[in-house]
């Protein structure tokens, strides 16, 4: 009798569980996880569990022990349900994923992992990929003839790496074309950051990355150079540009804003490591007529906190494509057996756009870089012995322009002579050395041809984003100067 009120009270007690307990069905009447309610029953029921917050996270510890080869995967899995930036990474993946913010042997290229596979995002200024032929956007499909295509971000970093002077051989698909070039590994310089003169009153500077204080030490020298050279506009150019250290973009955005206690930004952490920090500029930037920051999909992070707060102050304009969206900081933990712990540990906050994670920067002018491909087959034939003047129309015009759109200088093809096709001719004759004209003569348009068919085959990014840079640049750097530069290296504002 004893027995049947024991089994009696058993399936009453498994009855009960059936019944649903609280929080295994939804208020929309869904289920949730198998493992959500089965874990509640043992929380709730079980003898070992009562009054143990940490059972099940003692139990993972014990199952891990157990199982280490499972440790990577399963540590990866929980973080990657808290974010899509905490990872848990070796030694060797910390050091590909991260080379800006570390040393390394290269060949001189950012990489993202898309759906159709592993692209260059960036290629660094006088690096190997660059002399080598190699753009941003180019797919890597085949390293030393090794099938690239289903490899990971950080699997094809490591074969582009290795031993300084040692080569790797690198097929691409550009478009619909594949294209195999060499490049020789060689250290890689840790400095991001670059500038030059492209014309009277404007100055570029490329920022590629903020991998440490270097950046911002060269970014400064340059920065502070501009009053000497009596700079009216700049172009700061962030893209492909994944991010680095917040403290360098503070430091950079603060250079440039003139209006002091202007707010930058804020730095969300966790309420117990302090909450909201605001950041405010100390003022005092170089007045310049204007500062146009060049974005596209690969810049993220930082760099989007730089483009972000500059967008926010009014103290530039941005020009581009959508950024990616990274409005979240990570601290990178060491670990013990050399391996590294990235952690999202706060979230960034721009004074207008709040936090941009997910969404990205719209740019206040949207300019695409079309990539181009040569094939002078399709082309029309183009009599180089006339001279072509302005207001003619022909279809020796038409086969003119086409080949000014090959080369970047025109949008579209025409067979009318216009002020558009002018413009073009004049910037193609600039080029040759040639003074200025309403005309395409023999010598022109022989050099022209000459120039596309150099490019037959070959596919290329046309910047039209840097292109639309420079003339708003050009047009404010044509206003009156808002500062005088005084000897001792100082300036004073008009």
């Amino acid at each position: 009798m004893k027995k049947i009120a024991k089994r009696l009270a058993a399936l009453a007690l498994a009855a009960s569980l059936c019944t649903a307990p609280a929080g295994a069905i939804t208020l929309d009447g869904e289920k949730e996880t198998w493992f959500d309610s089965v874990w509640e029953m043992i929380d709730r029921y079980g003898f070992m569990t009562e009054n143990n917050p940490y059972v099940l996270q003692n139990y993972i510890n014990k199952y891990l022990q157990e199982h280490p080869d499972e440790m990577y995967q399963v540590i990866n899995d929980i973080l990657s349900l808290l974010d899509t930036h905490s990872m848990y990474l070796s030694s060797e993946e910390y050091s590909q994923g991260f080379s800006t913010l570390e040393d390394y042997v290269g060949i001189g290229v950012t990489l993202q992992q898309t759906e159709d596979g592993v692209r260059i995002v960036s290629v660094m200024p006088d690096s190997s990929a660059e002399q080598a032929g190699l753009l941003a956007g180019d797919l890597i499909i085949a390293i030393d003839g090794q099938d690239a295509a289903g490899m990971a971000n950080t699997d094809v970093a490591a074969l582009l790496r290795g031993e300084a002077g040692t080569s790797v051989a690198i097929t691409v698909r550009r478009q619909d074309e594949e294209l195999t070039v060499t490049c020789v590994r060689r250290p890689i310089q840790q400095v991001y950051v670059s500038g030059e003169t492209l014309d009277e009153g404007v100055e570029y500077i490329k920022v590629s990355a903020m991998g440490s204080e270097r950046d911002w030490a060269a970014f400064e020298a340059l920065w502070d150079r501009l009053d000497e050279k009596n700079t009216r506009a700049v172009i700061l150019d962030l893209r492909g540009n994944g991010g680095g250290v917040i403290d360098v973009a503070f430091d950079m955005t603060n250079a440039m804003v003139q209006q002091p206690d202007a707010y930058l930004a804020g730095v969300h952490w966790r309420e117990d490591m302090g909450g909201l920090e605001q950041r405010f500029s100390t003022g005092g930037g170089l007045p310049l007529n204007k500062i146009v920051v060049l974005v596209d999909g690969g810049t993220a992070s930082a760099a989007e906190l730089l483009a972000g707060s500059l967008q926010d102050t009014g103290t530039a304009v941005l020009l581009g494509t959508q950024t990616y969206g990274k409005g979240q900081g990570q601290y990178h933990l060491g670990l013990p057996n050399g391996d590294k712990l990235v952690i999202t540990t706060l979230q960034l906050e721009l004074p207008k756009q709040g936090c941009w994670e997910g969404i990205g920067l719209t740019p206040d002018v949207q300019v695409e870089n079309p990539l181009l491909s040569v094939d002078t087959a399709s082309l029309q034939p183009l009599d180089t012995s006339v001279t072509l003047r302005f207001g003619d129309r022909s279809d020796n015009v038409y086969a003119m322009t086409e080949r000014l759109v090959l080369l970047g200088l025109l949008d579209a093809a025409t067979d009318t002579f216009d002020g558009t096709v002018l413009d073009a001719v004049s910037a193609l004759r600039g080029s040759l050395g040639l003074g200025a004209g309403l005309y395409a003569s023999p010598e022109v348009l022989a050099a022209l041809d000459g120039a596309v068919q150099q490019l037959d085959g070959q596919s290329y990014m046309v910047d039209r984003q840097l292109e639309a840079a420079l003339e708003l640049c050009r047009q404010a750097a044509a206003e009156p100067q808002q500062y005088t530069a005084l000897p001792d290296g100082s300036w004073t504002k008009n």
